[in-house]
C-alpha cells in the first residue's frame, strides 16, 4: 500500500510532466521570469495595438460608409445600407481582437418587431449589438452625432431617428415617428441613459424611450452588455482588444407595457438591465426619471 509521501511524490511528478508537455509550468518558481525590459516591449506593443485598432475603425467605417451609400443609390436598394452595417461590425471586431459572446438570441426571434433598451458605456456597444441582436436594429441618436464625419451620413443611409434635445417638440415629433416606424415592422435600439455612462454604475434612465415603448405597442426587450467599457474606454480614444459578452433578456409584453406607469415600467426594465449587465441597482431612484 502506497505511503502518504509516495503520493505526494507520485502528483508532484505526474502534475508537472502534464504541465511540461503542454508548454506550461505549473509550479510558480519554475515560470522565466520576465525582465522589466520584456515588461516594457510587451506593455508598448499592447499600447500600439490599441492605437492602430483607432486608426483603423476611423478609416474602415469612412471606407464602409462610402462603398455601402454609393451602392445603395447605384442598386436603388436602400436596405444594403442596413444590410452592410452587420459587415462593417463583423470587420471591427476581427480586427480589434475583440472577442464576442451571445447569450439569449431565444428571446428575439426573427420575425418580431421590438424596442431594445441596452446600458451604454462606450462607443463599442453598437459595434457588439449590430452582430449579436438577431434583428438588426435601427437606433436613437442624439444629435449632436450629426456633427461627426461619415457618422451623420451613416446615421442617414440607415434610416437612424435623431432626437434633438434641445427642442422638446422636435424630440416627441421623432420618438412619435420612430413609434410608427416599430408598429409597422422595424426593431429599434435605445439607450436609456441617453449618454455613454461609466464602467461601473449605469447612469439615471430618461423617459422618452419609454413613452415610445408604449406607443409602439410590441414588446420591449432588455440588454445588457459587458466588458464594452474596457474596450472603449469612455474618456479615451483608443480601443483594446478584449472580450464582450452581449445578454439579451426576456421580453416586457406590449400588454404588460400598456398596463404599467412609465415609472413603475422604468424600474423594472431598470433592474432587468441592470442584472443583464451585471450593474449594481443603486444610487438613481428610476421613479424621478431625468428629463426626456
Amino acid at each position: 500500500m502506497l505511503s502518504g509521501l509516495q503520493l505526494v511524490l507520485g502528483e508532484f511528478v505526474l502534475r508537472s510532466a502534464l504541465d511540461v508537455a503542454s508548454g506550461g509550468h505549473f509550479w510558480p518558481w519554475l515560470r522565466p521570469r520576465r525582465t522589466r525590459r520584456e515588461l516594457s516591449v510587451s506593455s508598448f506593443l499592447f499600447r500600439l495595438r490599441a492605437v492602430v485598432n483607432s486608426i483603423f475603425f476611423a478609416l474602415w467605417t469612412a471606407f464602409m460608409v462610402s462603398f455601402a451609400v454609393t451602392c445603395s443609390v447605384l442598386l436603388r436598394d436602400f436596405g444594403f445600407f442596413r444590410r452592410m452595417q452587420r459587415i462593417w461590425a463583423g470587420g471591427l471586431t476581427r480586427f480589434w481582437g475583440v472577442e464576442l459572446a451571445v447569450f439569449g438570441t431565444e428571446n428575439m426571434p426573427r420575425d418580431g418587431s421590438y424596442v431594445v433598451m441596452a446600458n451604454h458605456t462606450s462607443y463599442a456597444d453598437i459595434v457588439a449589438l449590430f452582430i449579436a441582436l438577431p434583428v438588426t436594429p435601427g437606433f436613437v441618436a442624439k444629435s449632436e452625432l450629426m456633427r461627426i464625419p461619415f457618422l451623420a451620413a451613416a446615421l442617414r443611409a440607415g434610416g437612424h431617428v435623431i432626437i434633438d434635445r434641445g427642442r422638446r417638440d422636435r424630440a416627441r415629433q421623432a420618438l412619435d415617428h420612430a413609434a410608427a416606424e416599430v408598429r409597422s415592422g422595424k426593431t429599434v435600439l435605445i439607450f436609456p441613459e441617453g449618454t455613454r455612462g461609466d464602467a461601473v454604475h449605469m447612469g439615471p434612465f430618461k423617459s422618452g424611450g419609454f413613452h415610445l415603448a408604449k406607443a409602439a405597442q410590441v414588446p420591449l426587450l432588455p440588454v445588457g452588455l459587458r466588458g464594452t467599457g474596457r474596450v472603449g474606454p469612455r474618456d479615451s480614444l483608443l480601443i483594446w482588444p478584449g472580450k464582450i459578452e452581449v445578454h439579451i433578456g426576456m421580453q416586457v409584453p406590449a400588454s404588460q407595457i400598456g398596463e404599467l406607469e412609465v415609472p413603475k415600467l422604468m424600474r423594472d426594465v431598470r433592474a432587468r438591465i441592470a442584472s443583464l449587465s451585471a450593474f449594481p441597482v443603486d444610487e438613481v431612484d428610476p421613479s424621478v426619471p431625468a428629463p426626456a
